[in-house]
């Protein structure tokens, strides 16, 4: 499957649209502008990519004593719960605890922690430590600071923005329509179609965003 190229995002703080790699310096800028009243706190931004899919990617931030407990849970709100599945952050082999403070998971420069969500039909995530500040975001431990644009995939009939998948042939170039040829593939049931979202869980398992 492909979709159109893109690797642009919008800032979830104030809309702004940027590409990936100039994202970071409009976040630096635009973060203080939303902090909430209250004592500034170490913060630790992490930007998460969907491992050989990196078009999704996520730019998140953290208080320096939260916990990766407190990231699992937003990465599965955003982009992946479905079935209550299994998780984990690794370094190398070695498993993190759900405990471990962000900036301990994080302590280093460019540092790189691997996460998985479900160890069946897993999707596998990759978070580096890109920034840290002083700030206050309230009573949230972590918050969304900017995501990518929705990707458009092409429906495999007519090339207009497809807006179902067939689960069955994620795999493959046919598996991929917009709501005027749903009804023609090989596999076709309401049931089985799972919907086109911006996330890189999209099709697996029984995720529908």
């Amino acid at each position: 499957m492909s979709a159109k190229s893109t690797n642009s995002g919008f800032c979830a703080l104030c809309g702004h649209r940027a590409t990936k790699t100039t994202m970071m310096a409009h976040v630096e800028a635009c973060v203080a502008a939303h902090d909430e009243i209250g004592q500034p706190q170490p913060l630790v931004v992490v930007r998460f990519a969907a491992v050989g899919s990196p078009r999704y990617w996520l730019i998140i931030e953290a208080k320096a004593d939260a916990q990766l407990g407190h990231v699992d849970a937003l990465l599965r709100q955003l982009w992946l719960e479905c079935c209550g599945h299994m998780s984990a952050f690794r370094v190398g082999r070695r498993e993190l605890a759900m405990t471990t403070a962000v900036a301990i998971a994080f302590a280093r420069a460019a540092s790189k922690v691997d996460y998985e969500y479900d160890f069946g039909s897993t999707t596998a995530l990759t978070g580096e430590l890109v920034g840290k500040r002083h700030g206050s975001i309230g009573r949230a431990s972590v918050r969304l600071l900017a995501r990518n644009e929705p990707l458009v995939w092409p429906c495999v009939d007519c090339k207009n923005p497809a807006t179902v998948v067939c689960p069955f042939c994620l795999d493959s170039d046919d598996g991929l329509f917009c709501d005027a040829h749903a009804d023609v593939h090989e596999h076709v049931s309401e049931e089985v179609y799972l919907p086109v979202v911006n996330s890189p869980r999209m099709g697996v398992c029984g995720y529908t965003g």
